[in-house]
């Protein structure tokens, strides 16, 4: 049982880094890519994490308000740290504008890589519960995780960052799971816990794919191909939840 965690987890490295390649060779259309990552961004919290955070609550008595506070708190985590620490305003001859620094693809990405964590955790616990589990939980890491490397590595670029800084983050971004399986055999986390850490990711997933991913694509791209590009990011995820969630 212990070699199954892993086996599945370096799976969901493979998928991970062959997300994050592709949107390297695509980068040159980062455009429709930045709307189809902002779509998965958005999805993933509304058909994924939030639900997931809400049936753990619900199993263990807590009120589902505080998984959506929580949510909240994400969310306005990372707006905040991004506008104050990545955007800086710079004034010139009376004109000034919001110019985005690389630091902010850098947080964007550890947050990915901590989700990425988290999945590998997930698949970790589920095995030490029950084979058929782990293994549902493992599918679903397994072909979500191929956005992580695609959102990672946009993310990165968005924000100004070079391609080998990308592909650094990419590297940690698929490794995580990994170390979050690995870790998921010696650490006891109550469920209580992980609602709180799924709600507060869910949070700050909405705002990158909202309020960061969704305009940058919307300003640099006619209307049609963006809002078809987001569009199908959200049928993406909504498919692959309904397909294993029944």
């Amino acid at each position: 049982m212990i070699v199954l965690p892993v086996v599945f987890s370096m799976a969901a490295f493979g998928m991970t880094l062959c997300g994050g390649l592709l949107a390297v060779k695509l980068r040159d259309r980062l455009g429709i890519l930045t709307a189809f990552a902002a779509g998965v961004l958005i999805a993933v919290p509304l058909f994924d994490l939030l639900p997931e955070a809400i049936g753990i609550a619900e199993t263990v008595g807590m009120p589902v308000t505080v998984v959506l506070y929580i949510s909240a708190g994400g969310f306005l985590f990372l707006y905040i740290l991004e506008r104050y620490v990545s955007v800086h305003r710079v004034c010139e001859d009376g004109v000034c504008q919001n110019l985005r620094h690389p630091k902010g693809g850098w947080i964007g990405a550890v947050e990915l890589s901590a989700h990425s964590y988290i999945d590998g955790f997930a698949i970790g616990l589920g095995f030490r519960f029950d084979a058929r589990v782990g293994l549902l939980i493992a599918i679903a890491v397994l072909v979500h995780d191929f956005s992580d490397g695609l959102n990672t590595v946009t993310v990165m670029l968005k924000s100004g960052n070079s391609l080998h800084s990308s592909l650094r983050m990419l590297i940690l971004d698929a490794s995580a799971p990994v170390l979050g399986a690995v870790s998921a055999l010696f650490i006891k986390v109550p469920e209580s816990y992980l609602a709180l850490i799924l709600s507060f990711f869910a949070g700050g997933f909405l705002y990158l794919g909202a309020g960061d991913l969704l305009p940058e694509a919307h300003e640099n791209n006619p209307p049609l191909p963006s809002v078809a590009a987001s569009l199908a990011g959200f049928a993406v995820i909504f498919i692959v939840v309904r397909v294993l969630h029944g």
